[in-house]
Formats: C-alpha cells, sequence, structure tokens
C-alpha cells in the first residue's frame, strides 16, 4: 500500500476521532445525568436557589421555601441533584416523591425517610448546623439532592 494511502487513512481516521469526541462532548453531554447546567436555576425545575417557592414562616419573617425533591429510577432530574439553601436556625420542609419506594438519608442530619412508591413525604427539621449536606439513596448512595446551610448575616 503506498503511504500516500496510509497517510490519507491516518489523516481521516484523527478527524473523524476529533469530530466524535467534540459532537459528544458539546452537542449530547446535556442528557447526561452528571450534565451541569448554568441556564437552568439551582434546582432542577428552574426556580432558582430554594425550588418552589411555598413554604411556611421562616425567622424574621421571611417565608421558608418547600424543598421538593423528584426522584425517578432511583435517580435525581437529568439536569443533577438540586440544589436548596436555608439559613442556620431556618425551618426546613423537604418534600420527597419517588416512583419506587426509597430509604433516604439526609447525611450530617443524621435524618432518615421512607419514600413510599408513587405518594409524596414531608419532613421538617431545624437547620441546626451549617455546612453542604447530601440527601441520598440509602441502598446506592446516589446523591438526590444538597441542601447547604449558611449563617445568616449578622
Amino acid at each position: 500500500m503506498p503511504w500516500r494511502d496510509r497517510l490519507i487513512g491516518v489523516a481521516l481516521g484523527l478527524v473523524l476521532g476529533i469530530g466524535v469526541v467534540v459532537l459528544c462532548v458539546f452537542v449530547y453531554s446535556e442528557r447526561t445525568v452528571d450534565a451541569p447546567s448554568i441556564s437552568r436555576g439551582a434546582g432542577s425545575d428552574g426556580q432558582g436557589r430554594h425550588g418552589e417557592g411555598r413554604g411556611s414562616q421562616a425567622p424574621g419573617g421571611r417565608r421558608s421555601p418547600v424543598a421538593i425533591v423528584r426522584v425517578v429510577g432511583g435517580a435525581p432530574p437529568p439536569s443533577g441533584p438540586p440544589a436548596f439553601h436555608f439559613r442556620k436556625g431556618e425551618e426546613v420542609r423537604l418534600r420527597v416523591a419517588s416512583d419506587e419506594t426509597l430509604r433516604l438519608e439526609l447525611l450530617g442530619y443524621g435524618l432518615g425517610l421512607t419514600a413510599p412508591a408513587g405518594q409524596t413525604v414531608t419532613r421538617t427539621f431545624e437547620a441546626t448546623k451549617a455546612g453542604n449536606f447530601p440527601l441520598i439513596i440509602s441502598t446506592s448512595h446516589i446523591d438526590v439532592a444538597r441542601i447547604t446551610v449558611g449563617v445568616p448575616p449578622a
């Protein structure tokens, strides 16, 4: 086989390989479970820093929203685990809806809850510790939400 044909084959292989990688990274990566998203808000539903904005009264007259977590097939939404932000001392209302019965744990708080299939369960607690706390499925350790508790401004 002439060198020219080999050179053309190698060049064509490199171009096709790079093209496939670029296509996968820049076009189809938004469809993966761990895809970051800048255009949507912090929550999976695009509602901003708390997710859906309903809630109870928080200290200082501020409304404390309900952190709504939806689990489908034992995984977070395709956009990734939603992030919810609260202040220390604030009441956290965590509402979980799942298509299958799951046992969930909020690491760092020692809270556990069971989400029955097709039902919504709500757990309320006071944000007593500052930091980042993942809500995980107990059996698989998949992170389905993140709760961040910050210290209120002085």
